[in-house]
């Protein structure tokens, strides 16, 4: 039996978008800010930078889901600028980009006490296939998304991937490195966001 990623969720369009700050805000007034803004839409964000230091941007995206749909883009932009009005944040001008945007997770599965990988792992993976086409930055990946009427937030230390195409299968292997068992690929090339979680292939019967 082998292990393989399956598309399990996916919507059209490449929806993302970075706001940056002039001033570095602790992570507690952002945690509590995206909190309020989970309440209208379902926040997916990178915060790059490394745990407990101060944000200077939020890079917001879509996560496709088979229970709670994805938003729309026009739905996502509406969001970004009622972030804004609240909070003085300001959003970088929308750029045509092309690869895939990923952000892994580095603890395995989703238990904290769980084995956790450093950056360095998953850029080795790159590396050891391209020398450019490729960046890796660390990051916290956040999710909360408002769930019988309470906020369900979720955080964990991972890095964001930026990468030509070809090297998905790069990111795929870095991503079964650090066990994780779902990740969310922002296709830019394609125009398209998709969900890729574990699944077993038990080959066909004899």
């Amino acid at each position: 039996m082998t292990m393989t990623y399956t598309e399990v969720a996916g919507a059209d369009g490449a929806w993302t978008r970075s706001l940056l700050r002039v001033l570095a805000a602790p992570v507690e007034q952002v945690r509590r800010v995206l909190t309020e803004l989970a309440l209208t839409w379902p926040v997916a964000a990178f915060l790059p930078g490394e745990a407990g230091a101060p944000v200077t941007e939020v890079v917001l995206y879509r996560d496709p889901s088979r229970t709670y749909g994805t938003p729309t883009p026009s739905a996502c932009d509406a969001a970004v600028r009622r972030l804004a009005a609240a909070t003085g944040w300001a959003p970088e001008p929308r750029q045509t980009r092309n690869g895939v945007l990923v952000g892994l997770g580095l603890c395995e599965g989703y238990d904290a006490a769980a084995t956790t990988h450093s950056p360095h792992e998953v850029a080795d993976h790159l590396l050891a296939v391209s020398a450019f086409g490729w960046y890796c930055r660390t990051a916290r990946l956040v999710s909360a998304r408002l769930v019988d009427r309470a906020v369900r937030w979720y955080e964990e230390t991972g890095v964001i991937v930026h990468a030509e195409e070809r090297l998905s299968a790069a990111i795929e292997a870095a991503a079964f490195h650090c066990a994780q068992e779902r990740y969310v690929v922002t296709h830019l090339t394609e125009r398209r966001t998709y969900a890729l979680q574990q699944s077993s292939d038990c080959g066909s019967p004899p």
